[in-house]
């Protein structure tokens, strides 16, 4: 499992040089053009799947109440490529094209419904260097339009797995969560690519960012989270003037708020952490359907 999600991750390496590699057959739409990387997809189904991912930035927008970003960062590359040894999944970077950047999304899963589409779209429309900002607001959308199969949440909820790793006692303070890859268990390599070393940690500190993102966005709201975002361009992490507290009482009501909420779930995600940490997204996606 861990093998395979790291060519799930190392394709961005791939594909991030350029196109070149997909096929010549391009979709246009209002606010992203939908390219074949897999070489295996006809006009008609470039066209089906290009409208999906449309239709998914409508509800992203929608959602959040804000525009695609066309107008100051150009068209989402959207390339389409097969999923690598069944991990349906999507990521979000940045390349440069003719000495300008340009937001590019790759999805894997040209046959099923991706994974993190909605995440990985989010964070294309709101550009954000930390880590952690990201996660809070793609994983937020995912929960609420995207896939329930997707990373982190796996098929249950993220709230369920962080109080499963708080009873395992492997819960990660909001504190260690830096803008940066490491304490994410991941690595940049260079190159656009990334390599996973704690896919254990990798999970629970997505799972937080998730759980975290959704109990800022509904005790807040969805304006306060863009407004956070913004500002963190300028001041880092602006906790207290976006949300009126520090970061270590917003981390303190989150988990009081957990607390508030039993579930029986949270009993099975604690048996699957406590057998192999490393894959117990996995064993709850099959769990759950998959």
């Amino acid at each position: 499992m861990r093998k395979a999600f790291l060519l799930s991750i190392l394709i961005v390496g791939l594909l991030a040089p350029g196109l070149s590699g997909a096929s010549s057959a391009i979709i246009e739409k209002q606010d992203l053009i939908g390219s074949d990387f897999s070489g295996q997809l006809s006009d008609d189904q470039l066209q089906r799947l290009t409208d999906e991912a449309q239709a998914m930035v409508d509800k992203v927008v929608e959602l959040w109440s804000a525009d695609s970003g066309v107008q100051r960062f150009g068209k989402i590359r959207v390339v389409f490529d097969s999923p690598h040894r069944e991990i349906y999944s999507s990521v979000s970077y940045r390349e440069s094209k003719d000495g300008a950047p340009r937001r590019v999304v790759g999805i894997f899963g040209i046959r099923e419904t991706p994974q993190m589409m909605a995440h990985k779209l989010t964070s294309a429309i709101f550009p954000q260097p930390d880590k952690l900002i990201r996660n809070m607001m793609g994983i937020s959308t995912e929960v609420r339009i995207g896939n329930p199969l997707s990373f982190p949440s796996c098929g249950f909820s993220s709230d369920d797995w962080v109080s499963a790793f708080i009873k395992a006692s492997s819960y990660l303070p909001l504190a260690d969560l830096s803008a940066e890859h490491e304490p994410w268990g991941m690595r940049y390599t260079g190159g656009g690519k990334f390599v996973i070393f704690d896919k254990a940690k990798q999970h629970k500190a997505y799972a937080e960012a998730g759980s975290f993102g959704n109990y800022l966005v509904t005790t807040h709201g969805f304006d306060s989270l863009k407004r956070f975002h913004r500002l963190a361009h300028v001041n880092e992490r602006p906790w207290l003037d976006v949300f009126g507290k520090n970061l270590k009482e917003l981390e303190a009501d989150w988990l009081m708020s957990l607390r508030s909420k039993p579930s029986n779930d949270i009993v099975l995600l604690s048996k699957l952490i406590e057998r192999s940490p490393a894959t117990a997204c996995a064993e709850a996606q099959r769990l759950s359907g998959k």
